[in-house]
């Protein structure tokens, strides 16, 4: 059976403008070691306070009623801790690389898993998952693994950015399990 992935780009206002200031214009090797001019690097909104809260409150909206929040990596845990807040949801944070040492998830090493942090949700509980941007699709397809293994329904997503490299990873995501994807902002709706 075929999945689909519901794809939706809301382009609220002045995100477009916040995307583009975080866009640099250095020449720089990408992760396949292609060597191209810019860069987005979307961290740079936890230094402008005014676009750090204007991003935070889009996401918000993105989330589902009833779903906690879960960060698909590092790069992710200060927007999903923000959301979190807000929404005054939980929230679980998903590591690259799994914490060998210590409890991060939980209170019991034996049922969880060292990719997560944060307080253990129940069996079932719907989470939706939040990204900064949607590159290869990969990041979010190893954090719905993650939280699937624990037992957690993470069946949404949402991020910033959509890239033109995501279209791409649309069957890919849909076949890992993920039913949609909301971005604030498509790379294309980026002026150049």
């Amino acid at each position: 059976m075929l999945r689909s992935l519901d794809l939706k780009v809301i382009n609220p206002p002045q995100i477009a403008d916040i995307v583009l200031r975080c866009v640099s214009s250095f020449e720089l090797k990408d992760r396949e070691g292609r060597v191209g001019r810019g860069f987005t690097n979307l961290k740079r909104i936890l230094g402008r306070p005014a676009d750090f809260a204007c991003v935070v409150d889009q996401l918000a909206q993105t989330v589902p009623v009833g779903h906690a929040v879960a960060a698909c990596d590092e790069g992710a845990w200060a927007l999903v801790g923000a959301v979190a807040l807000r929404l005054k949801v939980p929230a679980i944070l998903v590591r690259r690389n799994s914490k060998t040492y210590f409890v991060s998830y939980g209170d019991d090493p034996t049922i969880g898993d060292g990719r997560l942090v944060g307080e253990r949700q129940p069996p079932g509980t719907p989470i939706h998952m939040i990204d900064d941007l949607v590159f290869s699709g990969n990041t979010l397809r190893s954090a719905r693994a993650a939280l699937h293994r624990v037992g957690l329904d993470s069946k949404t997503a949402s991020a910033i950015l959509w890239t033109y490299r995501a279209d791409a990873a649309r069957e890919e995501l849909a076949t890992a399990g993920l039913t949609a994807i909301t971005c604030l902002v498509s790379q294309d709706l980026v002026p150049a």
